[in-house]
């Protein structure tokens, strides 16, 4: 018995660090699951479907906005930052490179929302929406998590999040009354991430002792080409949700969009864990190439959420419930996105800590046009037969786009003799 204890108690102080890390990013995943859900009744009953609907369609719209700006540089400069932590000048040149490629890719994100918002005359009605909607960008702006997660200050990142996330719960509760206030929602959860993004900033140039130095075109050029095909696979992903929410609008109505948000949220409710896993081994894999960590993580993740998303399914219809009844129709549509996690947990460890730690992009790269493809494939399938009228298309489409990703990852590292 004591030498089990004993073991065990190794096993933890040897791996103190990632089992830290690991705590702080769960509470992070959490807030960023669980506030959004505590709000969603309250605003489901105050704005209403159809309009709720068209505030997540902005936010959707502007979603694609925040891949442009985060570039890839949370898997990138977290890579980059991780291995010269102990190098402060490197340090210093990856800050300023990335900060001052945020700012210019932010910028020009600004004006391709203008520019859309201004030649579609269904969304220049709402103007306000998207701009407000942008403020959500603050984010990918300035908020330095890559840094804070290379150099494993995950402890920052918590707080931040913490406090910016409960602003925005507060603030929804005493500013929206009534329908027409529908306006406030992303201004009010955009102040929130400016103030969380600003501590953040402050922190690493103060407490930290980082310095910013003036980024060369030279360097720049070096970290926006190693970025690019993680920008790439970033925008694939959100094709498989955040586009299809567009197409939803379109097709379906708002209504619609807000019984997808919903199945979507719960989708997301158990893509986080797996997120988290990764995100906390990938420091050491990236450092260490340390791919049967990577493998041993997948599997005890894989059967951890078979088991959650087991025990979980007899109890969707009584969690829709709690969320708004007139939702129930989403049960199905939940059911069925369930199975995007298990295949998540092998899709983004085989890319994140497989392939992208080997520095095999130009195999990543192809994945991601084929997965893009396969997805266009789908979607033109779809509104062919006209099954576009039926939101049960978009679910099962999601689903399959998932499955392609994984089975095309897996062969390409059985193909390297990465896995067997």
């Amino acid at each position: 018995m004591f030498p089990v204890i004993s073991k065990i108690k190794t096993i933890l102080v040897k791996n103190r660090k990632l089992l830290e890390n690991f705590s702080y990013l769960s509470i992070i995943q959490v807030l960023n699951i669980f506030i959004p859900l505590i709000s969603y009744p309250y605003l489901l009953i105050t704005l209403g479907k159809d309009v709720y609907g068209l505030v997540v369609f902005a936010q959707a719209i502007v979603s694609y906005m925040g891949i442009i700006v985060d570039f890839g540089f949370k898997i990138s400069a977290t890579k980059n930052i991780s291995i010269h932590r102990d190098n402060p000048k490197k340090i210093a040149e990856i800050v300023s490179n990335v900060l001052f490629i945020k700012l210019c890719l932010w910028m020009f994100s600004l004006g391709l929302l203008l520019l859309i918002v201004f030649i579609a005359p269904s969304l220049r009605e709402n103007i306000l929406l998207y701009i407000f909607s942008f403020s959500l960008l603050f984010n990918e702006l300035i908020f330095p998590q890559w840094y804070f997660q290379g150099v494993e200050r995950m402890k920052y990142i918590t707080l931040i999040t913490l406090i910016s996330r409960i602003l925005f719960l507060v603030s929804i509760f005493i500013f929206i009354r009534e329908q027409n206030d529908y306006i406030l929602v992303p201004l009010l959860n955009g102040g929130g991430i400016f103030l969380g993004a600003c501590v953040g900033l402050y922190i690493m140039f103060k407490k930290e002792g980082i310095l910013f130095v003036i980024p060369s075109y030279k360097n720049a050029k070096v970290y926006f080409k190693e970025s690019m095909p993680l920008f790439l696979s970033n925008a694939v992903l959100a094709l498989k949700d955040k586009f299809s929410v567009i197409f939803i609008g379109a097709s379906l109505g708002m209504a619609d969009v807000a019984i997808y948000d919903l199945s979507i949220k719960v989708m997301n409710l158990f893509m986080q864990p797996i997120d988290i896993v990764n995100a906390t081994i990938y420091p050491k894999v990236a450092k260490e190439k340390n791919i049967p960590l990577m493998l041993k993580t997948a599997k005890f993740t894989f059967f951890g959420m078979l088991i959650i998303i087991g025990c979980f399914y007899p109890f969707i219809d009584f969690f829709i419930s709690l969320l708004g009844a007139s939702l129930d129709s989403a049960e199905l549509y939940i059911k069925i996105l369930l199975i995007s996690p298990l295949l998540m947990v092998w899709s983004l460890a085989f890319a994140r800590n497989g392939l992208i730690i080997l520095n095999e992009y130009k195999i990543f790269n192809i994945g991601i046009f084929l997965t893009s493809a396969f997805y266009g494939f789908l979607i033109g399938l779809a509104f062919l037969f006209q099954l576009d009228k039926y939101l049960l298309s978009f679910v099962i489409i999601t689903v399959l786009v998932y499955a392609f990703e994984l089975l095309y990852r897996w062969l390409a590292l059985r193909k390297l003799k990465i896995i067997s």
